[in-house]
């Protein structure tokens, strides 16, 4: 039974530099599973935002000279301009630096020292600015005196020793893995799961403060101003605040638990235990729920087996890695969102070059969806007068199109047409379960099957050289409807990968942009007779021109 609701969200982003395609992969993936949920007329709310206070946006802006304001103004616009070109359809975009957010946490942090959850304490420990986290002795050791979480990346780091306020994270450490343990969190995949019952059996409190004498760029404490508050217990609640949270207005705060109840984080492995270590434990002081589900992926890799992030785009080689604005300029738009959402499998790291993608997209796009829409469509406009021929071939509808066509009864497509309609049938419903299972691999190799199972039929049934010979015309009719009135199907499954372009696909059979999903879930959709547009040329081949312009020092077939 589908969910009376999908509460969606990223990460919010830090703006210390500009958007690398990591970030770009979690918001698309966050933006299909949205547009899947909202075909199916779930109602959807979908949530992304910049990450805008704490000490590394501090020293960006002291490094360029200009005041963290500046600096967050500046990326977060860049972030929002680049998901608006990826077709990102959030549906709230939220900064940490609005009052709304701002009041909400010093709501949080009122409520957390009332109640005692919070104290203050002398300490000392591993800081990594990079990662905004202490790590404890142990951890640092064993990374070599690294940083635990990015020892190459982030290198060495940095031992503090100050006062600070802590909130009670052992305290309800427990709890929380009750919890998980009765399923009222899931984590998927599934191993993460036992990885976060790990980390709750040795849990410290946390330091949820940074004295402004070192971080001036924070929310205040509202009972001690000398202080500001950690960015994680800030980051953190940026998902209650844009529903509704602590708000004044009653309405407003009823929506909040509405949404929450049904809340979806997708986050990227490194963030791990921040999202549930910390965030549970936060929300079980606070009274809350656990959000319903976190979804954890791996990494986009380079060359070097590296997580792809913003300090690496410098120096790692463009004919192999590619960048978010190198992509869209190279693929377009859809075929962008295509090949992040299928580069990462099992949610498992994954290679991420532009020999793979390119080898992906022709493979999968041009010759595969695209080349199958163009061949039926075409040969529609040569064989059938540019009408959709019917599923039932009658001499009705063919009247227009040939004389010679006299065909009162139904017309058999052929041996495989069966074996067409079931494959086609099989995205939907794959579709219908991907609220339950949030697995995109599941619809796109259905996708995949299905054309080539039309790719084998029209092979078999060879309708080009079959319509040479008007006696046969009926049988080229209903082969060429069986094979695209199977492509609409499939076109279900793209839809929310590649919106724009499906679109332009509906357009050419006459139908609106956007999908009506359950009437249109059904074999035998499209009517008999009905004109059809030119073929829409939907997935051009790798573009080397577009490659060498975007990418001048690379050439697509190096490395």
């Amino acid at each position: 039974m589908p969910p009376e609701r999908f509460y969606v969200t990223t990460p919010i982003y830090y703006v210390s530099g500009t958007p690398h395609v990591g970030s770009v992969y979690t918001t698309v993936m966050a933006d299909v599973f949205a547009r899947f949920h909202r075909m199916l007329g779930i109602p959807t709310f979908f949530l992304t935002g910049t990450d805008e206070h704490g000490e590394k946006a501090q020293l960006a802006a002291e490094a360029r000279g200009i005041s963290p304001a500046a600096l967050c103004d500046e990326y977060s616009a860049v972030f929002r301009s680049l998901f608006a070109r990826y077709g990102v359809s959030n549906d709230d975009f939220i900064r940490t630096t609005e009052p709304r957010h701002e009041r909400t946490v010093a709501r949080v942090l009122g409520r957390m020292h009332a109640q005692g959850d919070l104290y203050r304490a002398s300490y000392e420990g591993f800081y990594c600015t990079r990662c905004e986290t202490f790590f404890t002795d142990q951890a640092v050791r064993d990374a070599g005196d690294a940083c635990p979480e990015q020892p190459v990346l982030h290198g060495k780091i940095q031992r503090l020793s100050e006062t600070n306020w802590f909130f009670r994270t052992s305290k309800y450490a427990p709890e929380l893995a009750r919890r998980i343990e009765a399923g009222e969190m899931e984590i998927v995949p599934a191993r993460r799961r036992q990885e976060v019952l790990g980390l709750l059996r040795d849990v410290q409190d946390l330091c949820v403060s940074r004295h402004r004498s070192r971080v001036s760029w924070g929310i205040p404490l509202p009972f001690d101003p000398e202080y500001v508050c950690y960015v994680w217990i800030d980051a953190l609640f940026n998902y209650r605040t844009a529903t509704g949270y602590l708000d004044d207005d009653a309405a407003r705060r009823a929506d909040d638990a509405a949404w929450w109840a049904h809340a979806t984080h997708l986050i990227g492995k490194d963030i791990l235990k921040h999202h549930t270590v910390l965030w549970g434990t936060f929300l079980l002081a606070m009274g809350e729920p656990l959000p319903r589900r976190e979804f954890i992926h791996g990494w986009l890799l380079d060359e070097r087996g590296l997580k792809v992030s913003k300090t690496q785009l410098a120096g790692a080689p463009a004919a192999r890695t590619p960048g978010a604005e190198e992509l869209l300029a190279v693929v377009g738009r859809d075929a962008a969102r295509y090949a992040l959402v299928t580069a990462m499998r099992g949610a498992e790291d994954a290679p991420f070059s532009w020999n793979l993608l390119r080898e992906r997209l022709d493979a999968e796009l041009a010759n595969g969806f695209g080349n199958s829409v163009n061949r039926v469509v075409r040969m529609i406009h040569q064989s059938c007068g540019g009408r959709f021929p019917g599923l039932d071939v009658n001499s009705d509808v063919n009247a227009d199109v040939n004389a010679d066509v006299n065909v009162r009864a139904k017309v058999d497509a052929g041996a495989r047409a069966a074996a067409v309609r079931e494959a086609a049938l099989a995205v939907p419903a794959a579709v219908r379960r991907l609220p339950d299972i949030l697995d995109v691999h599941e619809v796109l190799g259905a996708v995949r099957a299905g054309v080539q199972e039309i790719s084998l039929f029209l092979d078999e049934e060879k309708p080009w050289k079959a319509a040479k010979d008007p006696a046969n015309l009926p049988r080229v009719g209903a082969t060429l409807a069986t094979a695209l009135e199977a492509l609409r199907l499939l076109s279900l499954g793209l839809h929310a990968v590649c919106p724009e372009k499906m679109a332009e696909f509906r357009a050419v059979l006459g139908l609106g942009a956007e999908p009506c999903f359950e009437p249109e879930s059904r074999w035998g959709l499209l009517a008999a007779g009905a004109p059809l547009g030119q073929p829409p040329g939907l997935f051009p081949r790798f573009d080397d021109a577009k490659f060498a312009a975007a990418v001048p020092d690379a050439a697509p077939g190096a490395g």
